[in-house]
């Protein structure tokens, strides 16, 4: 690794989280716990070392624990020195930004604050009208064929036409957005150009709203005396937090209510709210799986490894939560809310923005569920398809068929975000692929499942 890891002489190497993970990706956590114990040492790309952080445990102290390990962008030795190149996707998407994921201190305070005040401003009972309205809307687009993508049809496209609504954007805008956005967050070579476009935009919009303030988020933070690049980059953590977050939960929902008997049954029958099934994916199935990161301002052991000061340390959330199911008694795990998934500590998601976040994706449940009872999967689970990324635990698609039913709001009205939006089917093909020539790098790191 670029610096010196602290790695035990003779232990096992890096792991290459940018090669990608298997779909198994519990028993994926649980192999690097065996064999690495609390953290283990990885590349988030090539020449771009850090410290992934598997244990509950350590997960939340490393969360709770402000003083010493901070958020600031400022204290990642690699990236402030310039070893991470400027075309590097993971410095796209890790650069220093005016946000609540960021910045710590009073600067955290100020913004955290200003988020609160700006969801607190809009009429509550209008988001969540707007909410249903798209949910509705939605389904009316596909409901009528017997057969959809809840990912790509769905999913996807909630979330990111609701927060276009609470931005102020028009629709083409939204489509835009979700491009940029998309960019960013592949952690590839489009990263740059991702952050670059929704910086215009962002910046763009904080402008407009200054210029011509309305009932929405950007208008709001700047009622609170945010600056136009406070405005962008507390929008964009908002886009990408509420969106990713959102999506995964939506889709992972899904599918567990129509394979799962035991969800099911209980949903059915009411003896799980749905805030209840909502939670219980977020704990089982964690939509956000990593998250960078932490940074030690001194020298730390964790785990079976000295870390130093400014390495960049990974949040695991769903290693974590793996952690707390293996180590709770069954019976208390099915509705317990101590997970990790919001994070927890000064820099936990704040309230609001967790409020919204289970508002979409409880109003996308019980609106499909309802409108289509007889919801199925169109294929067998085995066959579904996952984004190989490891920071998302997030389907591809999700076929399903019901008995057709008319729309209750006449013609779609969603159609540019189908045309705009990229779907992972474009480099995601469905043919076999061929066997690889050599063993996949995970493999030879967890004896169980060596071949």
């Amino acid at each position: 690794m670029g610096r010196p890891t602290g790695r035990v002489q003779g232990g096992p190497p890096p792991v290459h989280l940018y090669e990608g993970v298997p779909d198994d990706r519990e028993e994926f956590w649980r192999g690097l716990r065996k064999v690495y114990g609390d953290v283990a040492p990885v590349y988030l790309e090539p020449g771009v070392p850090a410290w992934l952080l598997l244990s509950y445990e350590v997960n939340r102290q490393v969360m709770v624990d402000n003083h010493t390990y901070r958020c600031d962008r400022r204290y990642w030795h690699d990236l402030e020195h310039g070893i991470i190149p400027a075309d590097s996707g993971v410095r796209a998407i890790n650069e220093k930004r005016q946000s609540v994921l960021y910045v710590d201190g009073e600067e955290h305070q100020f913004l955290s604050t200003g988020l609160h005040e700006a969801f607190s401003a809009l009429d509550q009972q209008r988001v969540l009208a707007q909410i249903q309205q798209v949910a509705e809307e939605l389904v009316d687009d596909f409901c009528a064929r017997g057969h959809a993508d809840l990912i790509g049809e769905y999913a996807r496209l909630l979330p990111l036409n609701v927060l276009g609504r609470l931005l102020g954007l028009g629709q083409a805008e939204v489509g835009e957005l979700a491009v940029s956005m998309d960019k960013l967050w592949s952690g590839g070579s489009e990263s740059p150009q991702g952050a670059a476009e929704l910086k215009v935009l962002l910046t763009q919009l904080a402008r407009n709203r200054r210029a011509s303030p309305g009932d929405d988020l950007p208008s709001h933070l700047i009622a609170h005396g945010q600056s136009d690049t406070q405005v962008c980059d507390q929008l964009t953590l908002i886009i990408a937090g509420t969106n990713d977050l959102v999506t995964n939960t939506i889709g992972a929902a899904l599918r567990r209510l129509l394979m799962d008997t035991w969800l099911a049954s209980n949903h059915a029958g009411s003896q799980m709210l749905i805030s209840e099934t909502v939670n219980y994916v977020m704990l089982h199935s964690t939509p956000m799986e990593i998250l960078v990161g932490r940074f030690p301002t001194r020298d730390v052991r964790l785990g079976h490894y000295s870390i130093q000061a400014g390495d960049c340390l990974v949040l695991g959330f769903s290693a974590a939560n793996i952690d707390l199911l293996d180590r709770t008694p069954h019976a208390q795990t099915a509705f317990t809310r101590a997970h990790l998934t919001f994070g927890t500590g000064p820099h936990r998601c704040p309230r609001h923005g967790r409020d919204l976040g289970q508002a979409m994706a409880e109003t996308a449940l019980s609106t499909i569920t309802s409108r289509l009872p007889d919801l199925r999967l169109a294929e067998p689970p085995e066959q579904h398809r996952w984004v190989p990324h490891v920071n998302v635990r997030a389907l591809v698609d999700l076929p399903v068929r019901f008995t057709p039913i008319h729309p209750r709001s006449g013609p779609p009205r969603l159609e540019q975000m189908h045309s705009q939006r990229r779907d992972y089917r474009e480099i995601t093909s469905r043919e076999p692929e061929p066997a690889p020539a050599t063993t996949a790098w995970w493999r030879r790191l967890l004896p169980q499942q060596k071949e």
